[in-house]
């Protein structure tokens, strides 16, 4: 109680400020003893101490019920109040992308620490936002991607509606192994604020906006460009110029006012270059997870299925390629890949009614072996971990409809459930009097 009554009377204090008749301005304004609290910026639990200490988020909520306009360009109306007689706010810029934003570091120039904290976090989200917005639009990373040579290698690909979902799935995946944290849970700070504008263009239908059918290239440009234009909405959002319901809220709080429930994220203090250093590890990781993306559609695009040979033992699997993994409730089969020689029929989705009577084995002497050099390509062109990925492909087919789902992974947490969604089969094989074997598929 003690804490929260002094809330109140610095904010009647700086609301007096702002109406002279009702106290001096001198009140607030006593900038010389001014003091702010030692800590730590370089952590969330840090700087979760600094705003603690201080009520600074607590303050700013109670502010921002008694600014006239309420959240509607509260970060210039906060700043006549805090710097009563001192003209125009010098702040205009800190609501939109590429303008300058540059409060006072100097605690001693606040009339209150709880204000020098707010401020200060108001100039950090802009640093930020602009680091990440001009990251996303940058079209470079484009160059890293083996898109040509993938349809060299399988086949090539062509973008539909659900290319969004799995780019914003990559982005995940990359924010999460960068920064060590369960992707079942909301990705914060700089990495947070690109996570954020990914998911909210692979849930919004966005029509011929974001998904140009024309190229692999533009396409993937178009999604991550319109993030950005989400993150530069959340700069908006969060300074008064826009909705602050909008906002990605990452805290549970009970603070009256969507704005001081974002604010309330400890990651937006947090030193910007730890920030910064966390996002670039996320977003170089992202070029990767995306190429190994377009691999696997490419792979089903060419029929490649994954088999799970049944009449089978552990002995038995050692064939390049091949690994002994659990398919459901404990029962085990030999996993490998195989396609169809010809591509008769195969062109309903389901490798399970082609008519080819030709399927590629993986072992002996038959013609239409499995050339083993597809495996190489995974590995050592692509990065691929073989059974890491064939894990993925199990579990999505056995547990996922298709879809991804950053909640549920597999990989110790590394893979959301059917980022990877290629087909999957039990089967066995069979001699039908030729020299070409025959590939009888059968449900798990």
């Amino acid at each position: 109680m003690l804490k929260l009554g002094i809330l109140i009377l610095g904010a009647l204090a700086a609301t007096s400020a702002a109406h002279p008749q009702n106290a001096p301005a001198a009140h607030v304004n006593a900038r010389s003893t001014t003091t702010c609290s030692a800590g730590d910026s370089s952590t969330t639990d840090g700087v979760q101490a600094i705003l603690d200490s201080s009520g600074a988020i607590d303050w700013l909520d109670i502010m921002l019920g008694s600014l006239s306009n309420g959240e509607s360009d509260w970060v210039d109306s906060l700043w006549e109040v805090v710097f009563p007689g001192e003209g125009t706010s010098p702040l205009t810029g800190c609501g939109d992308i590429g303008s300058d934003c540059d409060p006072s570091s100097m605690c001693s120039a606040y009339s209150s620490e709880m204000a020098y904290w707010v401020f200060r976090s108001v100039g950090m989200l802009h640093s930020k936002v602009n680091v990440v917005h001009d990251k996303l639009l940058w079209t470079g990373w484009l160059a890293g991607l083996s898109i040509d040579q993938i349809s060299k290698d399988f086949s090539s690909v062509s973008p539909d509606q659900t290319w969004a979902k799995w780019i914003s799935a990559a982005f995940s995946m990359a924010g999460g192994i960068a920064t060590g944290i369960d992707l079942s849970k909301p990705l914060r700070g700089m990495v947070g604020f690109a996570a954020a504008g990914l998911t909210d263009v692979s849930m919004t239908n966005t029509g011929g906006d974001s998904v140009d059918a024309t190229s692999v290239e533009n396409t993937l440009k178009n999604i991550v460009g319109a993030a950005g234009n989400y993150v530069s909405s959340i700069l908006q959002n969060a300074t008064g110029n826009g909705d602050s319901t909008a906002l990605p809220i990452y805290t549970t709080t009970t603070y009256e006012h969507g704005t001081a429930r974002f604010f309330a994220d400890s990651t937006i203090l947090v030193d910007e270059n730890k920030d910064n250093s966390s996002f670039v590890a996320a977003y170089d990781n992202f070029a990767d997870n995306i190429e190994k993306k377009l691999v696997d559609v490419a792979m089903k695009t060419a029929w490649y299925v994954l088999v799970g040979e049944e009449n089978t033992n552990e002995s038995g699997c050692t064939m390049t390629g091949a690994y002994w993994l659990e398919a459901k409730d404990g029962e085990y089969r030999c996993f490998y890949l195989s396609r169809p020689a010809n591509d008769h029929n195969c062109n309903d989705g389901n490798p399970s009614t082609c008519v080819s009577d030709a399927w590629q084995t993986p072992y002996g002497g038959a013609n239409n072996q499995m050339d083993s050099s597809v495996y190489t390509k995974l590995t050592d062109t692509y990065g691929f971990d073989m059974k890491a990925y064939y894990t993925s492909l199990i579990d999505c087919y056995l547990n996922g409809n298709d879809e991804v789902d950053v909640t549920v992974t597999t990989n110790n947490g590394q893979i959301p459930r059917c980022f990877y969604s290629g087909y999957v089969r039990s089967g066995y094989w069979y001699d039908d009097g030729t020299q070409l074997s025959n590939l009888w598929f059968t449900d798990f």
